[in-house]
């Protein structure tokens, strides 16, 4: 283990035995053997090559919004992608995979550019949000997105929008075991008074429906109105329109708002949101999804799939 973390200190500033619970939204996880930050993306791509060609076991964590460690940690090292170089050309915004969300969108108003506003007050990083494909009103990052560098297998390569396979919360580097490094999002130029507006009116959506606890934001996916094996007639008009029956909406439907195991609880504000209210741990918090999942197949017929990524 001496070794190793002598070793490991030649790319970033190195923890052992650091608790994934410091670094996560749901304030949930045991300690991870090593944990290493960086903030350069040459630095990433060397740790990269280190830890794959000696076989090592590894985790790339961004922001940490989505994410449910296990209670016992993680055998193996965490590398945490601290990277902050962000650039506008034209109308496109670069942004290594480090930066937050949050900055992208601030940026792309600043610059009277559209695409983005829908993630304001999303937390989480560049490389988780183009990496799950993150979303919201309708709209996804893969909307916006030109095209992204990526680590794979010992290379530094561009990957096109159409080469990720964006589907609903994914693309092909889930499966595929490519880093993100950097990506370009290519935006529309709109009226800065537009944008700002737009951007407004999504906070106010989200006001008092997101819990203060911990938690890793919506825990499920939405389900695809395809899938939904009930009749249409008697959903609102905007699950139709948006193709999706929010989860949030089902767990209202059950009455099961509040519903608790442990310190783990379903949110009164918010039926999708699964929060730490009292120390959970990750046993916690699965006891209680399963149990969600059962009644809703039982009640619906549909499986919920869970959005945030279980360790």
């Amino acid at each position: 283990m001496q070794e190793l973390y002598k070793q490991l200190k030649e790319f970033g500033h190195v923890k052992i035995n650091e608790s994934l619970a410091k670094h996560t939204t749901f304030k949930i996880g045991g300690p991870a053997d090593f944990f290493i930050e960086i903030n350069d993306n040459d630095k990433l791509v060397e740790l990269l090559n280190f830890v794959n060609g000696a076989g090592i076991e590894y985790f790339i964590l961004g922001g940490g919004s989505n994410m449910l460690f296990s209670d016992s940690g993680f055998k193996g090292v965490v590398i945490k992608v601290k990277t902050t170089k962000l650039k506008t050309e034209n109308e496109t915004i670069i942004a290594e995979a480090g930066v937050l969300l949050s900055q992208v969108v601030t940026e792309a108003s600043k610059n009277s550019l559209s695409g983005l506003e829908w993630g304001v007050g999303i937390p989480g990083t560049v490389g988780g949000a183009v990496r799950g494909n993150a979303g919201a009103m309708g709209r996804e990052s893969a909307n916006c997105l030109e095209k992204v560098e990526i680590w794979q297998d010992g290379e530094v390569i561009e990957m096109t929008k159409e080469e990720l396979k964006f589907s609903y919360r994914a693309s092909c580097i889930k499966s595929s075991g490519g880093v993100i490094l950097k990506a370009y999002f290519k935006l529309v130029p709109e009226e800065k008074q537009k944008i700002m507006t737009a951007m407004t009116g999504y906070l106010k959506q989200r006001t008092g429906r997101y819990p203060a606890y911990p938690s890793a934001g919506s825990f499920f996916q939405n389900i695809d109105i395809n899938k939904w094996p009930g009749d249409l007639k008697v959903l609102p008009e905007i699950f139709v329109e948006r193709k999706k029956v929010p989860v949030g909406w089902v767990v209202e439907q059950l009455n099961m708002k509040g519903f608790a195991v442990g310190g783990a609880k379903i949110s009164d504000e918010h039926g999708n949101f699964v929060i730490n209210y009292n120390h959970a741990t990750q046993a916690d918090v699965l006891t209680l999804v399963e149990t969600l999942k059962e009644k809703v197949y039982n009640k619906f017929g549909v499986e919920l799939i869970p959005e945030v990524e279980i360790m």
